[in-house]
């Protein structure tokens, strides 16, 4: 693969991957609806990464945007890609809490990939640094509000 299309074939595995994030929040909403603001909220944070890096896929074409080659294995994304299926399978046919899923939920979101998703795309103009800051503080808000609804469960449960 010549470096471009294997820059746009990371950039369509990284857009799986957010797709399945979304399917698994709308899972979730389904299945413990009660927390209906919480999958919301991360269901439309997924989103916005989806239209983003969409809208990156002719500037990584052109060579305007880049992805570290160095950023992650392929290999390794699609083994956290079948965990997350195999966690809307769990949902869709196993009784499991909401404290399991938060807890499959937080370890994703404050994962090695999540934490750097954004740094993953590397560019000099100044409109692409100042979007990629403020979808980094919507992540780390959300991983905040995840961290905090789970605290506040095991509080209730004790």
């Amino acid at each position: 693969m010549q470096p471009s299309s294997f820059q746009l074939h990371k950039l369509n595995v990284l857009l799986e991957y957010k797709e399945l994030l979304t399917q698994l929040y709308q899972l979730c909403n389904r299945r413990f609806q009660e927390y209906n603001s919480l999958w919301q909220k991360l269901f439309t944070e997924k989103r916005s990464h989806i239209k983003w890096v969409k809208n990156l896929q002719p500037k990584v074409d052109s060579g305007i945007i880049r992805i570290d080659p160095t950023s992650f294995k392929v290999e390794a994304m699609r083994l956290l890609m079948q965990s997350i299926r195999d966690k809307m399978n769990e949902l869709e046919t196993k009784p499991t809490t909401f404290q399991q899923t938060l807890v499959f939920v937080r370890d994703t979101e404050d994962g090695m990939l999540e934490k750097n998703f954004f740094s993953i795309f590397q560019g000099d103009s100044p409109e692409f640094k100042n979007k990629k800051i403020q979808l980094e503080m919507e992540h780390e808000n959300n991983v905040k509000t995840i961290k905090s609804t789970f605290s506040k469960i095991n509080k209730l449960l004790r």
